[in-house]
């Protein structure tokens, strides 16, 4: 004979928050209902570690080679900085030796008080600004041909910011 478990009251709730937390994991995680994509700041304002998101391109999705938005490595202490490679010139083919750009969203400067300065959140895109076709959910990534060896824009539908650009390209070991 099986006894049935007894439960509690509080252990009804409990369970219950224990699946809304993982439904809501497994959503921002997967990017379900565009969770993160609705503004600039809720995608990388906690940037994701390596392999970052998964960008797509007229709707397929893109290798890390031609696309990636990853944190910076911790051991340099730069995870809060976000870094945005792109191959270059944008959706053209990428190579195994990056031969693409580099741009970086650093708010609290840890790569360096220059890209802090430099970022720019809450803009307005410039008129002659181009859609790469690059996205992630709403997110999408535009260039603008009178500054494009500057900055690369990151537009949701809620914000657009203007994030600079690494040139040289500097890494840590």
């Amino acid at each position: 004979m099986v006894t049935p478990i007894r439960s509690f009251p509080g252990g009804v709730i409990f369970a219950a928050a224990v699946v809304v937390a993982v439904v809501a994991i497994l959503a921002w995680q997967g990017n379900l209902f565009d969770v993160r994509a609705q503004s600039v700041a809720t995608a990388f304002d906690q940037p994701p570690a390596y392999p970052g998101y998964t960008w797509t391109r007229d709707g397929r999705a893109v290798a890390s080679e031609e696309m990636e938005t990853i944190a910076g490595p911790s051991h340099c202490g730069w995870q809060s900085a976000t870094m945005l490679f792109i191959v270059w010139p944008p959706g053209s083919a990428a190579t195994t030796y990056f031969t693409g750009r580099l741009y970086i969203r650093d708010p609290e400067g840890v790569y360096g008080i220059p890209f802090r300065d430099k970022l720019a959140r809450n803009v307005t895109l410039p008129a002659d600004a181009e859609a790469t076709g690059y996205r992630l959910g709403a997110i999408e990534i535009y260039v603008s041909p009178s500054d494009r060896d500057e900055a690369i824009y990151v537009v949701s539908p809620r914000d657009a910011e203007r994030w600079p650009r690494v040139d040289p390209v500097r890494l840590c070991a």
